[in-house]
């Protein structure tokens, strides 16, 4: 499955040609057509397209985006009219010919910033303010205003914050531009002087995308990014007998993921480490069937493994169906994932569908504990960033008390999200890729309550001890981990 970020500038797209939608000839009435559209797809193909927004909040929000989108008539406002519907996985591609223009003609915001607990931070040495300066307002918008609204375009399940801030570290200037203003001249900066603690004034010029791009790169947070290239990555700590497991992606195959898994575990058992820390700050999820594995290592008894899906139908909406790179599906494609979900779907009472033991089929429900597995004492590091089936392993870990839950609320809620299985469509005129959930993943046996947040961890650390070990460019919870 491809990653998709929503209105995210890729530099790849630099070295391509071929353009064949001009963007500056898209009509209102273009705009318009490509959301009804969208609005069948999502209502026809999510399992729950209602389930945390009602139609009708749905609908007037969207009435009110398109007002402003008459008023000003071009693809950045119709990007603030697509569908959110409190779904972290349903998401949109931007087309290539988009990505040129918007190279070409926006500017951006010139710093990029670390966001905790409502509140940013310039993210970057050398700058005009000093890395770690608290900004209070932007162009007169108070950043606890600005990220509410944010939020409505770029969020977790149930319009989780967490992720939210996550995603503005990562890219806010493109954020910005997308979701307020990418024509701005210069941006007013309300900021707190570290030293004196008073509030301050700063203005400076918009920048364009290839300073903004040669800024990003300077950014300090996340601090450790090394452990970020690798779908799996170890640390040791022999003088402290604490070891750290990168785990960043369950999208592994039981193989791979086993033998990176077991050559850590053997070694923390071998040289007698007392204490470990898994972390999945930046695991968006995967297989949950991986998490489990990975449980297994921690575990001293049998556990259960159990998950499923559900749909709301087992038949396609067929028109302008393509695969995750944007290419049309064949019949044949088409007609056999229609025959996978007749298959291994079965019809619940509630008219949903549910599936049976052929979906099942492989995934080990009574898990026994690896024969390496681990008995000292775990902690599991948590973020906005952990997703999906992350978060299926959080909620293991919470549910038999493995150890402490260190971090940020999760992303992804606790009982349920919509993935596993995904299903693509080219909107016609704007050529947006959608990628819409065709089913809801649940964890455990039966329906579970309605929940609206995610894995709340046991620790979470204070703003001040956050900044304080960010700002000597040190990892916040593993350092908090190795000083205790």
């Amino acid at each position: 499955m491809r990653k998709i970020t929503l209105f995210l500038l890729v530099s790849s797209v630099l070295g391509l040609q071929a353009q064949q939608l001009d963007v500056t000839k898209l009509t209102y009435e273009d705009y318009q057509s490509d959301l009804t559209f969208l609005n069948k797809l999502i209502s026809q193909e999510h399992p729950a397209p209602y389930k945390v927004v009602s139609k009708s909040a749905q609908e007037k929000k969207q009435k009110d985006a398109l007002k402003q989108l008459k008023k000003t008539t071009d693809y950045v406002h119709f990007i603030r009219c697509l569908t959110r519907i409190g779904d972290g996985h349903l998401s949109y591609e931007l087309p290539e010919e988009f990505t040129f223009n918007a190279i070409e003609h926006s500017q951006f915001f010139p710093y990029p910033v670390f966001v905790k607990d409502g509140r940013m931070f310039i993210n970057i040495k050398g700058a005009t303010l000093p890395y770690g300066t608290e900004i209070t307002a932007i162009n007169n918008r108070k950043i606890k205003d600005l990220l509410t609204n944010i939020n409505e375009h770029v969020h977790g399940d149930f319009y989780n914050t967490t992720l939210t801030e996550e995603k503005l570290t990562q890219a806010f200037p493109l954020y910005f531009a997308n979701i307020f203003d990418n024509r701005v001249k210069s941006f007013s900066i309300d900021y707190i002087t570290r030293d004196t603690k008073k509030q301050k004034r700063f203005k400076t010029p918009a920048v364009d995308y290839y300073t903004y791009y040669r800024n990003s790169k300077l950014s300090i947070l996340p601090i450790n990014k090394l452990e970020l290239e690798q779908p799996i990555h170890p640390h040791y700590y022999p003088e402290k007998k604490l070891a750290v497991l990168t785990v960043n992606t369950f999208d592994l195959s039981e193989s791979q993921a086993y033998e990176k898994f077991s050559d850590f575990f053997k070694r923390v058992n071998k040289e007698a480490y007392k204490e470990i820390a898994i972390d999945l700050r930046n695991n968006g999820g995967g297989n949950p069937s991986i998490a489990a594995l990975l449980y297994s290592f921690i575990s001293n008894k049998k556990f259960q493994n159990i998950f499923n899906y559900r749909t709301a139908a087992i038949t396609l909406t067929k028109e302008n169906m393509v695969n995750d790179y944007g290419n049309p599906l064949s019949y044949d494609d088409i007609k056999g994932f229609e025959n996978f979900l007749y298959q291994r779907f079965n019809k619940d009472e509630d008219g949903t569908y549910v599936g049976n033991e052929r979906l099942k089929e492989g995934v080990l429900e009574t898990f026994p504990p690896d024969k390496d597995t681990f008995s000292g004492s775990v902690n599991l590091l948590v973020s906005g960033k952990t997703f999906s089936a992350a978060v299926y392993f959080a909620k293991l870990f919470k549910e038999h008390q493995r150890g402490k839950i260190i971090g940020q609320e999760t992303g992804g809620n606790e009982y349920n999200t919509f993935a596993g299985y995904f299903v693509h469509y080219k909107l016609p005129k704007t050529k947006i890729i959608v990628r819409i959930p065709k089913t809801e993943l649940f964890f455990g046996k039966a329906e579970t309550p309605k929940s609206t947040h995610g894995i709340v961890p046991d620790l979470k650390l204070s703003i001040q001890d956050y900044l304080k070990y960010a700002l000597k460019e040190q990892d916040p919870e593993t350092q908090y981990l190795l000083e205790r």
